[in-house]
């Protein structure tokens, strides 16, 4: 080899032992998962609460990178799964805006959470009522006939739970509630209707907060017609099971109007929520 090329070529000197070069985050990895999720959660909650309204175009991604302290690869991957979530759309030359209500997917579970996290918005629970409606006293239908021993009891037990924490602790009676509710999908047997609750289940856990409040003067009323519905699951009466369960239902939705009276400004979330939602956000 002539020396000319020896002597041009670059020598690196060697790398100590045990030092290895640093690696940027590679696309995908927990680090960069992780700041890109602090995106989501953080954006995904101004969209949904009403702080970034439809239509909002919002800040370059040196701004937004900027505000958040993350770089900007993982703004771009929390912002693709918002837009995923139908909350934002890019567009080029314009910048990412605000996505109106209609295009969110609203089963999506962080969606949901976020729903459930703001201050109530009677339009989403009054839909949510709807759905409920629908697929509920068909479930109390099915899990008078197909409940298993078992899964009564385990019924009977939630009831009870119920009756014990009312009107002391509503919070408790709310989880009992929920539990309920989720043991008749779940008696159904019908492996979509159990996924679906699945889907739906924080902002059902909202709905029945919600409720809990409305009928805060009449829990006993209340009781008597969850009362009702399990005791014509116990007896295998379909069509009382039915019954009972829109009863119970339209209940709800005819106490929702004062409870929406009483707070003109949004129901009030839960502890927990008011924690999170008053949670120092960086600028």
């Amino acid at each position: 080899m002539p020396s000319h090329a020896l002597t041009s070529r670059r020598v690196r000197a060697p790398r100590p032992q045990g030092i290895e070069r640093p690696r940027r985050p590679a696309a995908g990895s927990p680090t960069r998962t992780l700041k890109s999720a602090k995106v989501v959660d953080v954006l995904g909650f101004r969209i949904v609460s009403g702080e970034l309204p439809a239509g909002a175009l919002l800040p370059t991604e040196a701004d937004l990178s900027v505000q958040l302290g993350i770089s900007r690869p993982s703004l771009r991957e929390g912002l693709r799964t918002l837009a995923l979530k139908g909350l934002v759309e890019a567009r080029t030359r314009r910048g990412t805006t605000v996505n109106a209500r209609r295009h969110w997917n609203v089963l999506d579970a962080d969606v949901l959470r976020w729903l459930s996290m703001a201050p109530p918005d009677p339009a989403f629970f009054i839909d949510l009522l709807d759905v409920r409606m629908i697929v509920e006293p068909a479930a109390a239908r099915l899990a008078a006939s197909r409940a298993s021993s078992e899964q009564i009891l385990a019924l009977e037990s939630e009831l009870r739970g119920m009756v014990a924490a009312t009107p002391h602790d509503m919070e408790a009676c709310c989880a009992h509630d929920l539990a309920l509710h989720e043991l008749i999908i779940t008696s159904t047997g019908n492996p979509m209707l159990i996924r679906f609750e699945g889907a739906i289940r924080t902002a059902l856990l909202a709905c029945v907060r919600i409720a809990s409040i409305a009928r805060e003067t009449s829990a006993e009323h209340s009781l008597s017609e969850h009362q009702a519905v399990v005791a014509a699951i116990r007896r295998r009466d379909p069509d009382g099971a039915e019954l009972a369960m829109r009863k119970l239902l339209a209940g709800t939705i005819r106490d929702l109007a004062p409870a929406y009276d009483k707070f003109p400004r949004g129901i009030p979330p839960p502890p927990a929520a008011r924690a999170a939602a008053k949670a120092p956000r960086r600028a």
